[in-house]
């Protein structure tokens, strides 16, 4: 009895051990699949938070990048880099490959508060002289009465600001015949030339007009406002309407320009947009491009509603079909054309087409790159960007003194100056070689942060065109000519917005290839265009033709002309 209790307590156990593993094998599977679960979970969150570090960290770099850009001092000005004035095309007298342009083109001249002692000389400005004395002359003693005696005078000097608005009246003799022969019955004596026929403006107001509006860069409204201020209430309705009657005639002149830079043998070129807020056909505004191309001579201007090749193309005169360069050197030759640009794809795939074209790519775009590293992880990469600065800039001296040794050699042919030049290509060579020793390092190394990779894979990609400066020594390490020239019509979008119309937007392109060429040559641009407006009047409110609109292209005009229109208007 009891052996049969004890079988049957066994059994109940067993069965309740057996429940018991079987649920401690359920909770352990559920909890393997919460851990797995658990993993992945985990794993989500750390790849969300590496994520998360790098957008952070790309952030922090375009916060830095637009502090430096708002804020900071210009990357060219800062200590150590490279002079801001690098550049062919930048000399004073327009000619490409002047000595020591690679050096920034320094005149010698001191800068900076303190630099300059006295005052200028105003002897060739107009004068206006004024005698200042007591009531009545002379000066007696409060005392007795006794008269003081004259000795000397004091003289004070100040300048004078006047903006006259008037009216030019000019009347033209009339006489009637008082003989019995054939003919017209009245004469009326010549009057003075009018540009436009039958316009309001004399040439001198156009000219202030042109130059206020697109070199100034001052809106219509704030033209309107100042005339207002002087008494003249102008519409700007007509302001704008004479614009455009100006800019008509100075379209022949544009062109004769840009045949002479198409025929250059070097260019700066550059873009930046453009609005357009009533184009042809379209809903709203567009974002247009104004071009820049700078040769020695020449500064060309191109509006269009298009960043592409095309406008490189056409102006340059490259093959659409075949990529190559049309035309020859002038000697019967293949032609061959040198560009100096940023790292933007039209131009370096250009360089890659035709086989005459050598792309120049910007030193100072490429240090940009490497300041902006250095601002967005100061931790960490402000020592390395402060060593690829200095790298920089002795390639920027070393440069200098190639420009220099090249241009003693071939003005002065000499064994002391071949020799100076071996040395120079010795120091580009020694210069070039530790910046290459460099990247190729620092790319290798482990963990290295994204913007210092970033920079470093921008100078690897543009490397071809960053070297091919050694075999152009008269050319500077930068773009900064066409950045600088293009400044001008970048104030005016900024204070204007843009065109109204396609027909005001290429037009605007005219009127800044007309003037920026004028500046390029050291004139003044009142005087300049007041005189080409003139004879566009005695034309017969056209434009010049054949020798009389020649005459007007700096490169071929008389010395004459050139010393009055670098003078202030008469």
């Amino acid at each position: 009895m009891l052996w049969c209790v004890a079988v049957v307590e066994s059994g109940v156990c067993g069965v309740a051990g057996g429940e018991a593993l079987a649920d401690v094998l359920v909770e352990n599977g559920r909890l393997r699949v919460e851990l797995a679960e658990l993993g992945t979970e985990h794993a989500r969150l750390l790849a969300r938070e590496t994520a998360a570090a790098a957008e952070l960290e790309a952030l922090r770099a375009e916060l830095a990048t637009l502090r430096r850009m708002l804020f900071g001092r210009s990357s060219e000005r800062a200590s150590g880099g490279p002079p801001a004035c690098a550049g062919a095309g930048d000399s004073g007298d327009g000619r490409d490959g002047a000595a020591g342009e690679g050096a920034g083109g320094s005149t010698g001249r001191p800068r900076g508060p303190g630099a300059r002692s006295g005052r200028r000389s105003y002897d060739h400005l107009a004068r206006d002289e004024v005698d200042g004395d007591f009531e009545g002359g002379g000066y007696t003693c409060p005392s007795c009465g006794a008269s003081f005696t004259p000795w000397g005078e004091h003289v004070v000097e100040q300048l004078d600001w006047l903006v006259t608005v008037r009216v030019r009246v000019s009347r033209r003799r009339r006489y009637r015949r008082g003989c019995r022969c054939g003919g017209s019955l009245t004469v009326t004596a010549p009057g003075p030339s009018k540009a436009i026929g039958k316009g309001l403006f004399t040439h001198r107001f156009l000219a202030l007009l042109v130059v206020e509006r697109y070199v100034a860069g001052r809106s219509q409204n704030s033209l309107v406002t100042g005339l207002s201020r002087q008494g003249a209430e102008i519409s700007p309705a007509t302001l704008t309407g004479a614009c455009a009657q100006v800019g008509d005639l100075l379209a022949p002149l544009a062109e004769k320009i840009a045949g002479r830079s198409r025929g250059a043998w070097h260019l700066h070129a550059d873009e930046t947009t453009w609005r357009v807020f009533t184009p042809t056909g379209g809903d709203g505004s567009a974002r247009w491009w104004l071009w820049v191309f700078v040769a020695a001579d020449t500064v060309v201007f191109r509006m269009d509603p298009t960043r592409s090749a095309a406008v490189l193309a056409d102006h340059v005169g490259i093959d659409a079909e075949t990529g190559q360069l049309t035309g020859d050197d002038g000697a019967g030759g293949p032609r061959r054309l040198v560009i100096s640009s940023d790292f933007y794809a039209v131009y370096a795939s250009a360089g890659a087409k035709a086989d005459g074209i050598v792309n120049l790519f910007c030193w100072v775009h490429v240090r940009r790159y490497f300041l902006r590293a250095g601002d967005a992880n100061p931790a960490q990469l402000g020592i390395w960007a402060r060593q690829w600065r200095e790298r920089i800039a002795a390639l920027y001296a070393a440069h200098a003194e190639l420009a220099a040794a090249w241009q003693a050699a071939i003005t002065a042919p000499s064994p002391p100056a071949e020799r100076r030049l071996a040395t120079a290509y010795t120091g580009w060579d020694r210069a070039i070689d530790a910046i290459d020793t460099a990247r190729r390092e620092h790319m290798a190394s482990p963990g290295l942060p994204e913007p210092a990779r970033r920079a470093l894979a921008t100078m690897d990609r543009e490397w071809t065109g960053l070297v091919a400066h050694r075999n152009h020594p008269m050319i500077g390490l930068d773009n900064n000519p066409a950045e600088r020239i293009i400044r001008k019509p970048v104030i005016t979008r900024r204070n204007t917005g843009g065109s109204r119309t396609d027909d005001a937007a290429r037009r605007a392109a005219t009127i800044f290839t007309v003037t920026a060429t004028a500046d390029l040559h050291g004139l003044n641009p009142l005087t300049y265009l007041a005189d080409y407006l003139d004879a566009c009047g005695r034309a017969g409110a056209r434009a010049p033709t054949g020798t009389d609109l020649d005459r007007f292209l700096p490169w071929a005009a008389n010395p004459d002309d050139l010393a009055r229109w670098r003078k202030p208007p008469g």
